[in-house]
């Protein structure tokens, strides 16, 4: 008989379902019903796994982590190495300017390869630690370091080009 979860990990699990699903809408571009779909494939993999969960990470680096890799295992059935990311809400006070500031920002971002992007929003829009999205994504610290550099690199310069349009 399978070992039965820690119900406080069970609660934890619970309580991260909406920061989970957030991330599930950067990786799969906005699209709604498809970030719930990951959402919940990594609730029910995360579930299932928790007895073997060594408490070594946090739970959300955990989930980031399953959540990842099911979403890479679909863009390789889809053929596909780039995808658009979700444009996050924020209040300001003029919010057809922050539109557009938000549209440029995710053009540019369109243009980034995937390792760079992938880095580049666990460290800069989910606000993970460099050390925790190394562990997300299965790489040295060092590379998550370097890809986020690179990325803000690369932003900087396509948006100063845009500007200078």
């Amino acid at each position: 008989m399978p070992e039965s979860p820690d119900p406080e990990l069970v609660r934890r699990l619970e309580e991260s379902a909406e920061r989970l699903f957030r991330f599930c809408l950067h990786l799969t571009g906005g699209h709604r019903a498809d970030a719930e779909d990951l959402a919940q494939e990594t609730l029910v993999s995360g579930f299932r796994a928790l007895p073997g969960f060594l408490r070594r990470a946090q739970l959300t680096t955990y989930l980031y982590t399953i959540a990842t890799h099911a979403w890479r295992r679909r863009v390789k059935r889809q053929d596909s190495d780039i995808l658009p990311l979700h444009e996050a809400d924020s209040p300001t006070c003029d919010p057809t300017l922050a539109h557009l500031h938000r549209l440029r920002l995710y053009e540019a971002m369109d243009t980034l390869p995937f390792p760079l992007r992938e880095a580049f929003v666990l460290v800069k829009v989910q606000q993970l630690t460099h050390r925790e999205a190394a562990e997300v994504l299965g790489v040295p610290t060092g590379t998550v370091q370097s890809r986020v550099h690179e990325a803000i690199r690369h932003l900087r310069k396509a948006l100063s080009e845009d500007v200078l349009k």
